[in-house]
């Protein structure tokens, strides 16, 4: 298991401070999305944006990214850049009582 801060956590850090990622990327002059993706993926601009507006090191946030002497990891771990699962909401039931398209009650 990582060491590193839990999204919500940097999160919440963030909205103490009354900021979004949004307003990090518009401060830093960062590309839209970059604070945010940051969090969970290696992205090193927003990863010091991150880490200056909340006063640490980015290496304090994010263990599994930097080496022991606090240098950035070249390349990045594999497992950093894998996909959280998520679970696909199940489809809705139609006025008919089951999942999917609805037929035609009689043919064309």
């Amino acid at each position: 298991m990582s060491d590193d801060t839990r999204p919500e956590t940097i999160l919440y850090l963030l909205r103490c401070q009354g900021l979004t990622y949004a307003d990090i990327d518009r401060r830093f002059d960062l590309a839209a999305g970059s604070a945010r993706k940051a969090v969970r993926y290696p992205m090193r601009a927003g990863e010091l944006a991150i880490a200056e507006v909340l006063g640490r090191a980015p290496r304090d946030l994010w263990p599994s990214r930097y080496n022991a002497n606090g240098e950035r990891k070249r390349p990045q771990p594999r497992t950093l850049y894998t996909h959280p699962v998520r679970l696909r909401r199940p489809a809705k039931p139609t006025p008919t009582g089951e999942a999917g398209q609805r037929q035609k009650d009689t043919a064309a």
